[in-house]
């Protein structure tokens, strides 16, 4: 069935720009050219409408071939974001910093009560530099930490790890919030 439309659709398809060649070299002055092309492409539509419909498979007949989806209506809850990192250099800002600066670290809108900082030279898979612990206020605004860099030989880039520490059961959770680059000069 469908071979039989495809060849049809092939077909009128030819003869469509045959005329339309036709009405092109009149200049569109010849009426009966400009009636062929009007019915053949009609003809041209209703075989491409036939040969959709017999591409459908099954089911009750449906016009398209698209089946329409139910009406639904989602709603989220946008999540509120937590634990937002930023490391700064005290005085005079940037990222650039040497042994004895001291780096301003700040959590907005921290998710823990308890958080670990891990300097790490390069990647947070290398050695580590330094760590230590901070505690959230009670009210839970911002965390806000003063860190004077330990003396160290290390030059180059650095990245400051920041966990959320958590009390469970099987003891001590971490979970990563945060990342911030520095570079030791």
């Amino acid at each position: 069935m469908r071979v039989k439309f495809l060849i049809i659709y092939i077909l009128a398809g030819a003869a469509f720009v045959g005329v339309s060649l036709w009405v092109l070299l009149s200049g569109g002055k010849n009426a009966r050219a400009i009636r062929y092309k009007y019915r053949l492409g009609g003809i041209m539509l209703t075989a491409w409408a036939m040969l959709s419909a017999a591409s459908c498979e099954g089911g009750p007949f449906m016009v398209t071939c698209y089946e329409p989806m139910p009406p639904q209506v989602t709603c989220y809850d946008v999540a509120m974001e937590t634990d937002i990192v930023s490391v700064v250099v005290k005085d005079y800002g940037g990222n650039r910093l040497k042994s004895g600066d001291v780096l301003i670290l700040t959590i907005e809108v921290p998710g823990s009560k308890d958080y670990r900082f891990i300097i790490h030279e390069g990647g947070t898979s290398a050695k580590v530099l330094q760590e230590g612990n901070l505690q959230a206020p009670d009210d839970l605004s911002t965390v806000k930490a003063e860190i004077t860099l330990a003396p160290t030989e290390y030059k180059g880039e650095a990245v400051i790890e920041v966990l959320a520490v958590y009390k469970s059961d099987q003891g001590e959770e971490t979970n990563v919030v945060g990342e911030a680059s520095i570079v030791i000069v």
